[in-house]
């Protein structure tokens, strides 16, 4: 007989097991867009009465009427998290069991961390890994935004944005900068919407777009509107990106439609990642600043020497930073580095004597299993990422001094 799950306090991979269990067992309902609206009237009620128990109060149809009450004060509080008039399907002693493994975890404590790990575990479940696309860990993620250092007042967007996690560290980063979200998945833009409303940020900014069909594509084929449209319709003088952050999707098929324009897929295979990493720097202003996560293939293979190349014409590589193995586990083992750099003003072919900066984590804050790995405080993620930092904001303002 298979062992029954067990909540275990303070694992928030449990938290979401033990949510997934009680909706799929007890309902027909669809469990990612029940669990969804559960943890969003969970914010709203720590929002109004962080010292009493949710649900605490309430049973059967009170309860259903408790949490369509906090869904229409979210709703209110946070305009483009939910659709218009959302209600929970769970019945009152769902809900209640629901409340239950809720109650022992705080979703506002530990920035976000708690409520970011269940909504990872909800995408995933919903076949994100499919698309080769997996939600980068939130240290990573900082260290990285410290890297690049959005300011106030600059345009940052991610193209393949998920669940928000570049654009919520840009925010933490410089709570003036202007952040843009754009993902195909309808799912993990109502996931990075909860994420932001919750970090205080209007969620408008998140639209559902295919980032790598381009405005002349667009003209030709009479297509839906393309990213640079959706822009304008609310910057008439937009002009291109002051920061691209992003993790891309690796894999899936991008079909032959996307090879016409694409200077990267003339004669070769074309990947996914592969465009995503052109069409981010044509995204970028002149000068503007890159950071994307590839697969290691990308920069070490030899078959993508013509890849590295163009890049090197295109942008000022400041620095590669090697991912551990453990990164992305439990979802996958695949290697992965960030590359940083600056999108030159203009093509240049003399680069060869430019200094970029390597660096190989050693310890990447996950074990083998892909659980988080502690410092023997308990409390700080065991990884070396943080060393790098300096090192890299250095060699930016250096770059900037030389402009």
């Amino acid at each position: 007989m298979t062992r029954r799950h067990r909540f275990r306090h303070g694992d928030w991979e449990s938290a979401a097991l033990r949510l997934d269990e009680i909706i799929c067992a007890h309902s027909g309902e669809d469990p990612f867009e029940e669990a969804l609206k559960l943890l969003v009237a969970k914010l709203a009620h720590e929002m109004e009465a962080a010292r009493t128990a949710f649900l605490a109060r309430h049973r059967g149809d009170g309860a259903v009427g408790e949490v369509n009450r906090l869904l229409r004060v979210a709703g209110e509080r946070w305009r483009g998290m939910l659709e218009p008039g959302a209600t929970t399907r769970l019945s009152g002693p769902e809900l209640v069991r629901c409340a239950s493994v809720l109650n022992r975890v705080r979703l506002f404590a530990d920035d976000l961390v708690g409520l970011d790990a269940i909504f990872e575990f909800m995408v995933s479940k919903a076949s994100k890994g499919q698309k080769g696309q997996y939600f980068t860990p939130r240290h990573v993620i900082a260290e990285v935004v410290a890297m690049v250092r959005p300011t106030a007042g600059e345009r940052v967007v991610d193209p393949a944005c998920g669940s928000g996690g570049f654009l919520r560290h840009a925010l933490l980063q410089a709570p003036q900068c202007s952040v843009w979200g754009f993902d195909q998945d309808p799912r993990v833009l109502r996931v990075a919407r909860v994420m932001l409303a919750a970090s205080g940020q209007a969620p408008a900014r998140l639209m559902r777009v295919d980032s790598l069909r381009r405005p002349e594509r667009q003209l030709r084929a009479r297509l839906a509107p393309v990213l640079e449209d959706l822009m304008r319709a609310q910057e008439p003088r937009f002009m291109g990106f002051d920061v691209v952050l992003t993790n891309p999707p690796f894999a899936g098929d991008v079909g032959c439609e996307y090879a016409d324009g694409y200077e990267l897929a003339a004669g070769h295979r074309v990947e996914r990642d592969v465009l995503f990493l052109e069409r981010c720097v044509e995204l970028l202003k002149p000068q503007g600043r890159l950071a994307i996560v590839l697969p290691h293939n990308k920069v070490g293979a030899e078959r993508w020497a013509y890849l590295r190349a163009w890049l090197l014409e295109q942008v000022a590589i400041v620095a590669v930073l090697g991912l551990g193995r453990n990164t992305f586990r439990p979802h996958t083992s695949q290697k992965a580095c960030v590359v940083i750099g600056r999108k030159r003003s203009k093509p240049t072919r003399h680069f060869r004597n430019e200094e970029v900066l390597f660096f190989i984590s050693e310890r990447d804050g996950k074990d083998r299993r892909g659980r988080l790995a502690y410092a023997l405080n308990g409390e700080a993620i065991d990884h070396d990422l943080a060393q790098a930092t300096p090192l890299v904001r250095r060699r930016f303002e250096i770059m900037q001094g030389g402009a």
